[in-house]
């Protein structure tokens, strides 16, 4: 819902893909949507009575009612709950919204740090987030991404990752450095070809 591919947005009910701050803000009230969603009925609600013939207290079911900017959605869930509520709550990004969401939601976020440093300002800047928001920073893991490539030397290592990188398709290679870079690297392509072609 949040990734920068173009394509996920067709997942999601859209047509083209929306800018950066409103995938966030609709990420945020996706969260709200499917966690009340998760919370329709209460632990204890489901009774299964068979003398009395009551399968659930009405008492303990709960209408989320939502209307926001991206949804409406009535709810209930027409299952229970599962034993520990919720799923864990993953987020990964680095930039200020994908952070703040973290911090408001999440129990563990993806980190992509290039040294030392900058992995430890990333790792206060969302706890400290946390903090702000009312929430334990104890609640969320920062799980750091790392492409590990073991060899018996070093120089075993860089060979094995040497071989690795060389199995990466030219085409799927241009398509993932397209969908980082964004509309200016497919222009680039797009500029580039009938020289190629010819």
């Amino acid at each position: 819902m949040t990734s920068g591919n173009p394509d996920e947005a067709m997942n999601f009910g859209l047509e083209e893909h929306v800018e950066h701050a409103t995938r966030y803000r609709r990420a945020r009230e996706f969260f709200d949507v499917v966690t009340g969603l998760w919370d329709s009925w209460a632990d204890d609600a489901f009774v299964r009575d068979v003398e009395a013939g009551i399968y659930f207290d009405p008492e303990k079911l709960h209408i989320l009612n939502h209307k926001g900017e991206f949804l409406s959605v009535r709810g209930p869930l027409n299952i229970a709950r599962p034993i520990q509520g919720w799923p864990v709550i993953v987020q990964a990004g680095a930039s200020e919204a994908g952070r703040q969401l973290a911090a408001e939601t999440a129990e563990v976020i993806f980190a992509a740090g290039n040294n030392l440093a900058s992995a430890r300002a990333f790792y206060a800047d969302v706890k400290g987030r946390m903090e702000k928001v009312g929430r334990d920073p104890d609640h969320l893991k920062v799980l750091p991404g790392a492409f590990v490539v073991v060899g018996e030397t070093v120089a075993e290592a860089r060979e094995k990752r040497a071989r690795l990188d060389s199995l990466v398709h030219y085409d799927s290679a241009i398509a993932s450095l397209s969908i980082a870079l964004g509309p200016w690297c497919v222009t680039l392509r797009s500029r580039r070809s009938p020289a190629r072609d010819s």
